[in-house]
């Protein structure tokens, strides 16, 4: 159900140094590494402490090259339900193709792809069903972590020919012409600030060693940028915690950089924010996993425990537009599936056959409202289009944007 990848077009404003040691122990060395950090420096602020705990490059929770997704791991994802999900959007990045008269490269650029298994079984779809197609394609995946990148390249040795891998996505020094930049769950392991009310005021948690346990205080908030997210929130109670994730337009902004033209298609679950920041969400969305077990416990088993924030999609669409993009498409993952499955639904039709019984039990887990339909939503935005007003709509977004 949660994330699968790691926030790789993030650039990281850390002067951090980290030693080597494949022998230590990794629980005990990133506590030793996080007390040291407020010793030295301070209480720190959330957004800083999740960093470390999620991407330390040796000790962090998705630095390790561990298997963490599946009914195994900590999280189920759509990627793990089968290849089902990448087939079908495969279906959508054609229907793109083919509505652009893409005739030359088309790039699609994935950002923190995990074991690289989504890219496989898009790539595995667009040569069997669509030939001419996976011949134009370029697939590059954006990935910081070593661990992670040599996972990938075992996964896409068939597709090696074509596939080409980047740390950042600011390392793709050439703008591609025409592409696709393609996430799925990525934005919720960006890391978040955490804020709550208090007298009256908002203030910024942060995390301290306090006799040899991590916990939490407020700190008068100094960001401008959060300071003017906070003024921007509703009328919300005293006690009452959530999030704010910072980065998002440098994030959008490097988006824009690396195409001529082209969209981005983010997956992944959150909400709009009349609903994310409704009085009845008084803990906010932070969350933390650990053998499939959902908690709020993020400052206990430090690298140990996937910690994830919901997304706020007025937040990020608002991101996207400031570079350029404008929203095209939004909704649920059930009907955008529904949507894009319909050319497979007519090809299975024409050749008077049933389709694998295993493929349409994977679509039914995908889709049912119940099960993973209704818990993500897909957000398109693209450049040099105008905006879907429904959509902007949708997104409780004004018509018109004063770009900065």
């Amino acid at each position: 159900m949660m994330r699968n990848n790691t926030p790789a077009a993030l650039e990281t404003d850390s002067q951090d140094t980290y030693p080597v040691d494949e022998n230590t122990a990794t629980p005990r060395c990133l506590v030793s590494h996080l007390k040291t950090k407020i010793s030295t420096t301070g209480p720190l602020p959330f957004d800083k402490w999740m960093s470390d705990c999620l991407y330390h490059p040796q000790w962090g929770y998705y630095s390790k090259g561990d298997a963490r997704v599946g009914r195994s791991g900590d999280f189920f994802t759509s990627v793990s339900v089968g290849k089902c999900f990448g087939m079908l959007l495969c279906y959508r990045l054609a229907d793109y193709a083919r509505v652009n008269h893409i005739e030359g490269q088309f790039d699609l650029i994935e950002l923190g792809a995990n074991t690289g298994q989504l890219a496989c079984d898009i790539l595995d779809s667009l040569r069997s069903d669509f030939p001419h197609l996976y011949k134009k394609v370029r697939y590059t995946i954006c990935e910081p972590l070593a661990s992670m990148q040599k996972v990938q390249v075992s996964t896409l040795k068939e597709h090696s020919a074509i596939v080409e891998f980047h740390a950042t996505l600011s390392g793709i020094k050439q703008a591609k012409k025409h592409g696709i930049l393609l996430s799925n769950e990525l934005i919720d392991a960006f890391p978040v600030k955490l804020i709550t009310k208090k007298d009256g005021q908002w203030r910024e948690l942060h995390v301290v060693n306090h006799n040899d346990d991590f916990t939490s205080i407020t700190e008068a908030i100094h960001s401008p940028q959060l300071l003017e997210s906070c003024n921007n929130l509703p009328p919300l109670p005293d006690g009452y915690t959530t999030e704010y994730r910072p980065g998002l337009e440098a994030y959008a902004k490097v988006c824009a950089s690396v195409l001529e033209h082209g969209m981005v298609l983010t997956i992944d679950y959150g909400h709009i924010r009349s609903d994310y920041y409704a009085e009845r969400r008084t803990t906010g969305t932070l969350r933390t996993f650990y053998n499939q077990t959902a908690d709020e416990t993020p400052l206990v088993n430090a690298g140990e425990q996937d910690i994830t924030a919901h997304v706020d999609f007025t937040q990020l669409a608002l991101a996207y537009q400031s570079a350029g993009f404008e929203p095209q498409y939004f909704d649920s993952q059930s009907r955008f599936l529904i949507q894009i499955a319909k050319p497979w639904f007519k090809a299975i039709e024409n050749k008077q056959q049933a389709p694998p019984a295993k493929l349409i039990r994977q679509f039914q887990t995908l889709t049912h409202p119940g099960m993973m339909g209704n818990q993500f939503s897909i957000l398109e935005c693209s450049l040099n289009h105008a905006p879907d007003k429904a959509v902007l709509a949708k997104l409780e977004l004004p018509e018109a944007l004063t770009r900065k």
